[in-house]
């Protein structure tokens, strides 16, 4: 796939912001976010306005830039689409 503005991934959170987050106030320590893509740069580097479960320094996000694609902490990667079946109302 292709990034391109407004696109949802999902974002490798480093282990210096989830402990930020621990410190905030109701704010979900999650390894890894969504994220809005807010920039293109290449069809690897993009820049994200990642989605936070609460506040961090009175903010609900968190804005990254030039973020690599990739599964290590601080990049981002494409999310894992469940197709499922189509809903029926019929009694079995």
């Amino acid at each position: 796939m292709k990034p391109t503005l407004g696109r949802i991934v999902l974002f490798h959170v480093p282990e210096s912001i989830q402990e930020k987050m621990g410190m905030a106030n109701g704010c979900n320590t999650s390894k890894l976010l969504p994220a809005t893509i807010v920039a293109v740069w290449s069809e690897t580097t993009i820049n994200l306005k990642v989605h936070l479960d609460g506040e961090l320094d009175g903010h609900g996000d968190l804005w990254m830039t030039s973020v690599q694609e990739g599964t290590d902490e601080n990049h981002w990667e494409w999310p894992v689409i469940e197709v499922d079946k189509p809903y029926s109302d019929e009694k079995v």
